[in-house]
C-alpha cells in the first residue's frame, strides 16, 4: 500500500468486487440467478477499469 497509496488500494478492491460479482452473476455460480451481462454493464466495468489505470499511471 504504501507505493500505490490507500486510494488507490480502495478503487482496486472496488473494482475488483464489481468484476468478480458480474462474473458471478454471469455464469451462476454461488446459487445466483444467472444473468447476461448487458453493453451497460460491460461499459462501466470497462470505465472503472480504465479510471483505475489513468491515476496509477499519472
Amino acid at each position: 500500500m504504501p507505493k500505490i497509496g490507500t486510494g488507490q488500494v480502495v478503487v482496486l478492491a472496488l473494482s475488483g468486487q464489481l468484476t468478480l460479482s458480474a462474473l458471478i452473476e454471469r455464469c451462476g455460480w454461488l446459487g445466483a440467478h444467472r444473468h447476461r451481462l448487458t453493453f451497460w454493464r460491460y461499459l462501466g466495468l470497462g470505465l472503472l477499469i480504465m479510471g483505475v489505470l489513468m491515476i496509477h499511471h499519472r
